[in-house]
């Protein structure tokens, strides 16, 4: 991670979903914003002593969860704040050409249809479809079980199907 033009690559590809895994937890703009820079900041820092991580994705998750508790822990709150998740649609980098044949409108209801999810089962939703975690790496960055995050998983398709139709929750699968 020593190269500085790789190093804001990857700051400019996961900032954005990072930026929302961290207002999850903490419910404030501003603070996941902080929470996020200071994550890359402790990278950047310790680029030397610490050996690239196997797993990107998953190591910055798991460093942003962190913060954000360290920093509700550090305010005094005893739970995070669930607010609504929003989801970034316009990640060309991470676009199949099957995403792009989604319509704008399908798009729309989808993310409609994920902003109605409970905060937890719309939380699990997003890392394991947006952000390709494991149900494993979703389980240990959320401190939850497998069997939570499965059940979790199970809810939100089942709420999005009703929601959606079959036709329009596949084209986003």
């Amino acid at each position: 991670m020593g190269d500085l033009s790789a190093f804001k690559e990857m700051m400019r590809a996961f900032t954005p979903s990072l930026r929302y895994f961290a207002y999850s937890i903490v419910g404030n703009e501003e603070e996941a914003e902080e929470i996020v820079a200071d994550v890359f900041i402790k990278v950047w820092e310790q680029r030397q002593q610490v050996a690239c991580p196997q797993n990107v994705r998953y190591y910055l998750f798991k460093a942003v969860r962190n913060t954000a508790l360290n920093y509700l822990k550090s305010q005094g709150r005893r739970e995070a704040h669930h607010a609504a998740w929003e989801i970034q649609v316009n990640r060309h980098h991470h676009r199949n050409p099957e995403d792009i044949m989604i319509s704008k409108e399908h798009l729309d209801l989808i993310q409609a249809a994920i902003r109605s999810l409970p905060p937890r089962c719309r939380q699990v939703f997003v890392l394991v479809k947006e952000e390709g975690l494991s149900y494993e790496e979703v389980a240990t960055l959320l401190d939850i079980s497998k069997a939570t995050v499965n059940v979790q998983m199970t809810l939100a398709l089942k709420k999005m199907w009703l929601s959606l139709g079959t036709t329009l929750l596949y084209s986003y699968s």
